[in-house]
C-alpha cells in the first residue's frame, strides 16, 4: 500500500534506519504542527501548500514566514488538483485525505499529538524523514537537546504550585503543560481537577503560587473570557501571574522551549532569584 501511516511505534523504526528517505519536492501540509516543522526543515521551493492556520499569528509561531507560501484547504479534493508527492497531517484528518493519497500513490504521513517535551525529537525526526531531510532533522534535534539541557530554575528543589487556565492550556496531569511546569519547578495545585478544569471560586479560595493564563484569540471561548475575570485580576498580580501565549504549546516544536523559559523565569521571580518585571 502506498499510504504511509506513522504512529509513535513506527517512528522508532524510522529513527533507527540508516537510510535517508528520498527528498520530496512537492510537499503539502494539512496541519498546523506539520506546517511549523515543515517550514523549518524543507527547502522553501519544496513547500507546495500549508494549512490555513499556518498564517494565523494567534496560533502559529511561524505565521509571518507562512504568509509567503500558498495556503490550501485541508481536504482531499485539493490534493487531487495539486497532486503533491508527500502529504503531512495530524492524526485527526478529513476522511477523504487517505482515500485520495492512496489513489494517487502519495505517501501520507500523520503526526500524533505530543504529551511531553521528550516527544518533540520524534516529531522532528518523523517530518524530516518523510521529506528526505534527515540531516536537517538531526541538526534540529541536537540544537533542541542542547537548549533543553541548559534550561532549569535556579532553585529546582523549591517546588511551587501552579494553575493554568485559558484556551489550549488545560493543566491535566501527564500532558505537555504538566511536563513544562514540572521542569520549571512547579506542580499543579491541589485544587486542580484531573481533567485540568477548575472552578473560579476554588481558584480564589485556594490560590496557587502562580496562575498561568493562555489565550489564542480575544473572546473566542469561555476559557479565554475567564482569563479577564475581575476576581482573577485582583487576586493574581505581579510575579504570581504569567500570561503564556497559547501558540507556544499548540504543537511540539523547538519553540515550545520558549514556554519553558517563561515558566522558569516565573519560578525564579517567585523564589527571589530574578527581579520582577
Amino acid at each position: 500500500m502506498a499510504v504511509l501511516l506513522l504512529s509513535g511505534l513506527m517512528t522508532g523504526a524510522i529513527a533507527g534506519s540508516a537510510c535517508a528517505g528520498p527528498v520530496r519536492t512537492r510537499i503539502v501540509s494539512l496541519n498546523l504542527c506539520t506546517d511549523e516543522l515543515l517550514l523549518e526543515l524543507a527547502d522553501p521551493s519544496h513547500i507546495l501548500g500549508l494549512s490555513p492556520l499556518a498564517t494565523d499569528c494567534a496560533e502559529s509561531v511561524r505565521c509571518e514566514i507562512a504568509a509567503t507560501y500558498p495556503v490550501q484547504r485541508p481536504d482531499g479534493e485539493n490534493l487531487v488538483v495539486t497532486h503533491p508527492d508527500a502529504v503531512l497531517d495530524g492524526t485527526w484528518h478529513r476522511p477523504t485525505v487517505p482515500l485520495v493519497t492512496n489513489a494517487l500513490h502519495v505517501p501520507f504521513v500523520q503526526l500524533p499529538s505530543i504529551g511531553s517535551l521528550a516527544d518533540i525529537p520524534t516529531q522532528i525526526r518523523t517530518v524530516a524523514h518523510a521529506i528526505g531531510e534527515d540531516a536537517r532533522g538531526d541538526n534540529m534535534i541536537r540544537a533542541f537537546a542542547d537548549r533543553l539541557e541548559s534550561l532549569h530554575p535556579v532553585h529546582p528543589d523549591q517546588i511551587l504550585t501552579a494553575t493554568v487556565i485559558g484556551a489550549n492550556l488545560a493543566g491535566e496531569e501527564g500532558g505537555l503543560i504538566s511536563d513544562l511546569l514540572k521542569r520549571a519547578g512547579f506542580r499543579l495545585s491541589a485544587s486542580e481537577r484531573p481533567d485540568g478544569t477548575i472552578a473560579l471560586e476554588t481558584l480564589i479560595a485556594h490560590p496557587p503560587d502562580l496562575l498561568v493564563t493562555g489565550m489564542i484569540s480575544e473572546g473566542a471561548s469561555l476559557a479565554e473570557d475567564a482569563v479577564h475575570h475581575p476576581a482573577l485580576r485582583d487576586r493574581f498580580t505581579g510575579a504570581h501571574l504569567l500570561a503564556l501565549p497559547g501558540r507556544l504549546t499548540m504543537c511540539g516544536t523547538p519553540d515550545t522551549l520558549d514556554a519553558l523559559t517563561a515558566l522558569i523565569a516565573a519560578h525564579d521571580r517567585l523564589t527571589g532569584t530574578e527581579p520582577s518585571p
